[in-house]
């Protein structure tokens, strides 16, 4: 565990991500010993007459006030000190701050680090640039790509329960596994975010980020040892491919729940809020294996899953893993067994583990990200090289919408994932 004093400073302190995570997740790390002994946090914030740092965060000459400030609280440690920024803002307002704090006396701190938030980038040619740009200013290991979903615990554990396995480790492969389903459905709208969600989508808000990565934790290859993880996860992600002729309706489906036109004043909104693709990888050992990632907003219930269904001979061979993310995170397997009785009947019965069931709460992913980041972790942070597979591997389906506007349709708030791939329940 890193001790070294820490200065966190977070860019947009006073918005909803810092005051509902980040602040709660440093005083839940805190509560149990495990921060550095000296440490503060700087929140820089616009707003006037507040308790945090107030700079215009397009002013490069408050940028030379903010490291003056940070001088004066390391002159009072006594020791060499980390600097951590967050940049808890809105991803268009990222690359002015990192291009300001590269131009100015910050950056030659000898230890900086920087954590940003997804998206990054909004297609495969901005991915780029930005990676680009902060290459300017930092290193690759001063940078902290966040996606918290690789930060929650199944998605940790799906490494060991693999690994530590073998009936899984030794079946994980084509001759067992007859598809790969990872779906994140919400039962939530957009709430009220208008702006961003007209610029993002679900492609890009929860394909491109959470669902690519957590398909690269269950496709690649086990690490040798957890440093490798990273290099693992890449490797996967660049052998996934769409599966088909885009243009087929099976490779991909978009849809949008009906009435998201009339909340974002939009009444010609091509916005998807639920999306369905098919990939397959080109790995020897996953070869032909149909791998879908589903999300969507405002669809009947609320979960994200892994689930591993395994080839069958007949129904009464249908196995099927689920390691389930949330809610209630865990792990179940569906088996066949008889029933009791006189006659031969058989019935399908589930084994399952959940976390809660024997460790109690379990901590919030944003605890796990800053405590690796404040520790110089990596494993939980998705590298530059990663963030252009998962755009390469989009890129095709962002290019055909640009070009198509008769593929998309509509549903009823509270469908199922069933019914809008079957075509039920839509306008």
């Amino acid at each position: 565990m890193n001790k070294i004093p820490t200065i966190f400073i977070i860019f947009g302190v006073s918005g909803d991500l810092a005051q509902r995570y980040l602040l709660p997740a440093i005083n839940a790390i805190a509560k149990t010993g495990m921060l550095p002994n000296k440490f503060q946090i700087v929140g820089v914030t616009r707003q006037k007459n507040s308790d945090y740092f107030q700079m215009d965060i397009t002013d490069k000459e408050d940028y030379e006030r903010l490291n003056v400030y940070l001088n004066e609280i390391e002159k009072e440690f006594k020791e060499p000190t980390q600097r951590i920024f967050y940049l808890a803002v809105p991803p268009e307002a990222c690359k002015d701050i990192i291009e300001l704090i590269g131009k100015s006396s910050l950056i030659k701190h000898n230890n900086n680090k920087l954590l940003l938030e997804k998206p990054f980038g909004t297609n495969l040619s901005s991915a780029k640039d930005l990676v680009k740009h902060v290459d300017k200013y930092f290193s690759s290991e001063q940078v902290y790509r966040v996606d918290h979903y690789m930060a929650k615990e199944i998605s940790q554990n799906l490494i060991v329960f693999r690994n530590g396995n073998s009936l899984f480790k030794k079946t994980w492969n084509k001759d067992f596994i007859e598809s790969i389903e990872i779906t994140v459905s919400e039962k939530i709208d957009i709430e009220g975010r208008v702006n961003f969600y007209e610029q993002t989508g679900a492609l890009r808000d929860v394909v491109q980020s959470h669902l690519l990565q957590l398909a690269s934790l269950a496709l690649m290859d086990l690490p040798k040892n957890l440093d490798d993880v990273p290099k693992c996860r890449l490797q996967a992600l660049k052998q996934l491919n769409i599966v088909c002729n885009i243009k087929n309706e099976e490779c991909v489906k978009r849809a949008q729940y009906k009435g998201y036109r009339n909340e974002v004043n939009n009444l010609k909104s091509m916005i998807e809020t639920f999306v369905s693709i098919n990939l397959q990888s080109n790995d020897s050992k996953l070869a032909g294996i149909p791998i879908t990632l589903t999300t969507g907003k405002a669809l009947k219930e609320e979960f994200t899953v892994i689930k591993i269904r395994y080839k069958k001979d007949d129904e009464n061979e249908s196995n099927e893993l689920q390691l389930r993310v949330q809610p209630d995170a865990g792990i179940e397997f569906s088996i066949w067994a008889k029933k009791p009785g006189l006659e031969h009947q058989v019935s399908k019965h589930k084994l399952h583990f959940l976390f809660k069931e024997y460790y109690g709460e379990l901590p919030n992913a944003y605890e796990q990200v800053l405590f690796n980041a404040i520790n110089s972790d990596h494993n939980l942070f998705t590298s530059s090289e990663e963030i252009i597979q998962t755009w390469r591997i989009l890129d095709e389906i962002q290019n055909m919408w640009k070009n198509n506007n008769s593929d998309l349709v509509f549903y009823e708030k509270g469908s199922s994932i069933e019914q809008i791939m079957e075509n039920k329940h839509l306008a």
